[in-house]
């Protein structure tokens, strides 16, 4: 199928085009070389730490303005909720949802005339504190998302800071303060993934029904905190393949909490205590 996909391609309905203003198209994705990008929430993040680095705070907010924010939010939440097997307090989650959906029309209309908007980059301001509160209302599930929108909190509070000089100490308590929540709670996502899985396996062997030969037929349990895991198998050292496997498990989930969730969070706060010593 994949050889005549140009071909497919050429038979289907055109796609509408949207002209863009030029001060809206996001450097973001200009300066990318790669030909595809999957906009995640942890893909945002980083590009939020360097642009912040930058100084480039207007970009940070044109992207916010660009993105489904409001769904960029629900996946950190639930990524981490997914990783840590923990619900979220569905009316916390539904407050947060208003006041991010609030944040698009808001950040529109200070695009427009942001040198003439001081009153409405305020307001902005504040409500980003309110959703602050609320993600560190909700623990460990809520880490994902409070980076996220400490990133762009602090992007607004640099662009606050480009009209009064007096803010930018604001923004380094706030980049501080920010980056010390996050150590202290990346290592409980660690206990609560990697740290659930059985220190000892239930394992169990019979010989092999191959005559003549030093074969034995195992199986390994193993509990991660939510599933029981069973591995079978047949070798001549069921010690080492018992433990290989509890080995693999635990690479696995570790690798999947680093990737999902601890690595962009752990990447963020760096960014955040950069950004303080800079200033």
């Amino acid at each position: 199928m994949l050889d005549k996909l140009d071909e497919y391609a050429d038979k289907m309905p055109q796609p509408e085009f949207i002209e863009l203003a030029n001060n809206l198209i996001n450097s973001f994705f200009v300066a990318e070389e790669v030909p595809f990008i999957t906009i995640s929430w942890q893909w945002v993040l980083e590009k939020t730490g360097e642009a912040l680095i930058a100084k480039n705070a207007s970009e940070i907010i044109k992207l916010f303005f660009l993105v489904d924010y409001a769904q960029l939010n629900k996946n950190a939440l639930n990524d981490v909720c997914s990783i840590v097997r923990q619900p979220i307090d569905e009316n916390s989650l539904r407050e947060i949802q208003v006041e991010i959906d609030g944040f698009k029309e808001l950040i529109r209309e200070y695009l427009l005339y942001p040198q003439n908007n001081r009153t409405k980059l305020d307001y902005i301001i504040n409500k980003s504190s309110f959703v602050l509160d609320k993600l560190k209302n909700l623990g460990i599930v809520g880490i994902g998302a409070f980076m996220l929108a400490s990133g762009l909190r602090l992007a607004l509070l640099q662009e606050r800071a480009k009209l009064d000089t007096t803010k930018w100490n604001n923004i380094k308590e706030q980049a501080i303060d920010y980056s010390k929540y996050a150590k202290i709670v990346t290592p409980k996502l660690i206990k609560l993934t990697v740290g659930s899985i059985d220190k000892e396996c239930k394992c169990s062997k019979r010989k092999s029904g191959h005559e003549g030969e030093k074969i034995t037929e195992y199986e390994c349990r193993y509990f991660d905190g939510k599933d029981i895991h069973v591995f079978r198998g047949l070798s001549p050292n069921v010690v080492i393949e018992c433990n290989k496997h509890r080995l693999q498990m635990f690479y696995d989930v570790a690798d999947k909490v680093n990737k999902v969730a601890v690595n962009p969070v752990r990447l963020a706060s760096r960014k955040w205590l950069e950004l303080a010593a800079s200033i």
